[in-house]
This record gives C-alpha cells, sequence and structure tokens, in this order.
C-alpha cells in the first residue's frame, strides 16, 4: 500500500493460476486513519456522502417501493410502523449507480480484497409512530467462542445511508465501538437497554456511517414527532461468500439479470458473478 497525494493505492495480486496470477490495483480517498479507524473501532462515518437532491431522489424510490410492497403477504412489514426492502437492484435503476458509490467500495476492496459483490436493501420507518426501534444485535452472528483455528471469520462491511435527517426524534443510532471482535459478547435478544461505551449519532440526509457486519448496533425508539426513517444498506461481501435471500418480496422484473446482460466483467462481480 501507498500513499499518492490524496489517494491511497494497493496493488494486489489474485494467486489465481488458471488466470495467471492477475493484479488489481485498488485506489482510495480514505486515509490510512481512516481505515485503521475501522478496523479498530468497527464503524467510520461519512459525512455527506449523498448530496441532498440524489438523497432525496432515492428516499422516494424508496417510499414507492414501501408503499407498493406493504400489503403483500410476503413483505416483512410491521403495519404502520416499518418495512424491510430486500433486493433493490431488482427493483429500480435509480439504485444501479450505487454499485460505484465511492469511497465505500473502495474501502471495502481495500479492506476485503479486491474481489466482492455487492447487496442493496432498505429499511423504512413511518412518520409519526413512537416507540419505532431495533433492538441491539448484529448481522452475521454465526461466530462460535472458542475460535476454532480454521475458523473463517465473516468480515463483512455494510454501508447505512441516511436518506432523512435523524434526530432525537427519530431515534438515535446506537453503537458499541469494538465489539465486531469481542466474541463472548452475548446480549439478550429484544434487549433496547443502553450499555457502556456506547456511542449515539445522528445524521443529516446524504450522510452515511460504515460498520463491521458483526458490530452490535440498535436504534433509539422513535417519538410520535418522528419524521421518516429511510435508509438504504449496502453490504460488501468477498465474492467466494454467497447469500441468497429468501425473505421479502421478489421483483416481478429481475433488473439485475437484465444490467448483467450487457455490462463489462467489472459490474457483473459486483453484481455477483464469480468463478473460482
Amino acid at each position: 500500500m501507498r500513499a499518492d497525494g490524496t489517494r491511497l493505492s494497493t496493488e494486489f495480486v489474485i494467486n489465481d493460476q488458471g488466470a495467471g496470477y492477475p493484479r488489481r490495483t485498488v485506489e482510495t480517498s480514505a486515509s490510512q486513519e481512516d481505515l485503521d479507524t475501522l478496523v479498530r473501532s468497527g464503524y467510520l462515518v461519512l459525512r455527506g456522502l449523498l448530496d441532498g437532491a440524489i438523497s432525496d431522489v432515492l428516499a422516494q424510490a424508496v417510499l414507492r417501493l414501501a408503499e407498493a410492497e406493504a400489503d403483500r403477504p410476503e413483505a416483512e412489514s410491521l403495519p404502520g410502523d416499518s418495512i424491510y426492502l430486500r433486493a433493490l437492484l431488482d427493483k429500480d435503476e435509480v439504485f444501479h449507480p450505487l454499485l460505484r458509490l465511492e469511497p465505500p467500495l473502495s474501502i471495502a476492496r481495500t479492506l476485503l480484497g479486491p474481489q466482492v459483490w455487492v447487496d442493496l436493501e432498505a429499511r423504512l420507518n413511518h412518520a409519526g409512530r413512537p416507540g419505532v426501534a431495533v433492538p441491539w444485535h448484529a448481522h452475521l452472528p454465526v461466530v462460535p467462542d472458542p475460535l476454532p483455528v480454521l475458523f473463517s471469520y465473516p468480515h463483512q462491511i455494510h454501508c447505512l445511508v441516511y436518506l432523512d435527517r435523524i434526530t432525537e426524534k427519530e431515534g438515535a443510532l446506537c453503537l458499541l465501538p469494538g465489539s465486531h471482535l469481542a466474541r463472548d459478547l452475548r446480549i439478550p435478544l429484544g434487549d433496547q437497554n443502553e450499555r457502556p461505551g456506547q456511542v449515539e449519532l445522528f445524521f443529516e440526509p446524504g450522510d452515511a456511517v460504515l460498520i463491521h457486519a458483526n458490530l452490535w448496533h440498535r436504534t433509539v425508539p422513535s417519538s410520535v414527532d418522528a419524521g421518516y426513517r429511510r435508509l438504504l444498506l449496502l453490504g460488501y461481501v468477498p465474492s467466494w461468500v454467497r447469500s441468497d435471500i429468501s425473505r421479502g418480496v421478489v421483483a416481478e422484473r429481475p433488473l439485475k439479470a437484465e444490467l448483467a446482460r450487457d455490462a463489462d466483467a467489472e459490474t457483473r462481480e459486483l453484481l455477483g458473478e464469480f468463478e473460482w
């Protein structure tokens, strides 16, 4: 890894004999301090990642999908409170530019390796609904204790992009720094209590936070004066890790297949195409 002006550059040699040991260079505008912070604490705040106009367009797209899916029997919805929306890249082309969102993509490639694929989901909390919250949780609860010698730790980086202003009315995002590596930390299901060392974050539209997928986090319950809470979750996953989400509403016309049909190799890789 080397610094060149305001960018860090890492040249990777991929140990693929059949492909002739190809090289890939990843450049990122993130600083070494940013990368160290994410690795050490498990999170990195990115203010102003998207401008206001783009945030508004994406927020409206999330709302349209939420309204279209809310009454479907397979929807992950608490009627009138909140809904999860899966497979957004299949459901609206407006989300396709996020495949190459920077600097999250280059940060993920620098820390996870140059071969990643991208998943995109959303969560929407409706306005004016008090007590809506997500308890303490981590995204990949598969780490055993003690850690086996050859265990493959499930490193992923998830980028939470906020499309609405998040104040005390909507409820802070709470994080437990360093908890992504605390395999002996066990929090009861449904727990919403404050914990020593927790960090509370608030956001403007277009702000984001990168988290390690196993960082423990929750949201503070909303108040009756809460506005919408719309956020995107970009998941950066090593290419050889597969995941088939069987929850939520399935796209009637999967757009990823159409996007991949005429796409270049990089785009197809970001969409999940990978072979040994």
